[in-house]
């Protein structure tokens, strides 16, 4: 014996809209206010990871501390040096 059809009709309300309450829906679009600040990429600038050990990195972010330092500014410079004194 068949099964009867099941009528989902009364089941969807697609006459009113959800409350907004200013919580993004998962898969909703998101604004300009929500998508976060990327970093400016500076002319001819050319980006990579590095990976460090956990004291290696331990060390980095306490020295960034102390000397009020980016690990950008930190690690741009020291490579600097290096690439000067390897290269002359």
């Amino acid at each position: 014996m068949p099964k009867k059809p099941v009528d989902l009709d009364g089941l969807l309300d697609t006459e009113t809209r959800p409350t907004d309450t200013g919580i993004p829906q998962r898969g909703a679009e998101p604004t300009a206010s929500d998508k976060p600040s990327a970093a400016k990429k500076r002319k001819g600038e050319k980006r990579l990871t590095l990976a460090l050990d956990s004291a290696t990195y331990r060390q980095l972010r306490m020295y960034a501390a102390e000397t009020d330092q980016t690990h950008q500014a930190i690690l741009e410079t020291a490579l600097a040096e290096y690439l000067n004194r390897a290269t002359t």
